[in-house]
């Protein structure tokens, strides 16, 4: 073991760190559910963002036991509107064409863990394309640095 602090550490330094974190694990390991509470404090802190809803006339107004896909969706929230539509792309995927308020503004299309980022022209429009179905949110980041960036609830295409 170094004698001195202004050395630096070496081997039989790092056994003796390794050997403390060993009994530290056997005698008060940390909860199984703490890598994923850590994270989730994480983004969100990080994210810090608005969650936008969907536009009340997007509802049904009444209920049925058929389901009835929709191609088109509306979110907005207290300072932007996204409406995206889908259609079949020719891989297989989706294409999904978005239209949001304002142009400049960085879009984020999450598939999975997966982030696709569009830029919105100046009338507004955004493209994704080969998408993988399944569950997508969007987060919106408006090209103002001190306005809140906006998330969307998760929907699946």
């Amino acid at each position: 073991m170094n004698n001195s602090h202004e050395q630096p550490p070496d081997e039989l330094d790092a056994d003796l760190l390794e050997g403390i974190a060993e009994i530290y694990d056997a005698i008060d390991p940390p909860p199984s559910s703490l890598d994923g509470e850590v994270l989730f404090a994480l983004s969100h802190a990080a994210l810090d963002a608005e969650l936008a809803t969907l536009l009340e006339a997007q509802m049904p107004a009444l209920r049925s036991t058929d389901a009835s896909p929709t191609d088109s969706i509306t979110f907005t929230s207290s300072a932007l509107q996204l409406m995206v539509r889908t259609a079949p792309d020719e891989d297989g995927g989706l294409r999904v064409d978005g239209w949001v308020t304002g142009g400049g503004l960085q879009v984020a299309l999450y598939a999975g863990s997966i982030a696709h980022w569009a830029t919105s022209d100046a009338h507004g429009r955004l493209l994704w394309r080969a998408i993988p179905h399944g569950r997508i949110r969007f987060l919106l980041q408006p090209a103002d640095p001190q306005a809140k960036a906006v998330l969307t609830p998760v929907i699946e295409f």
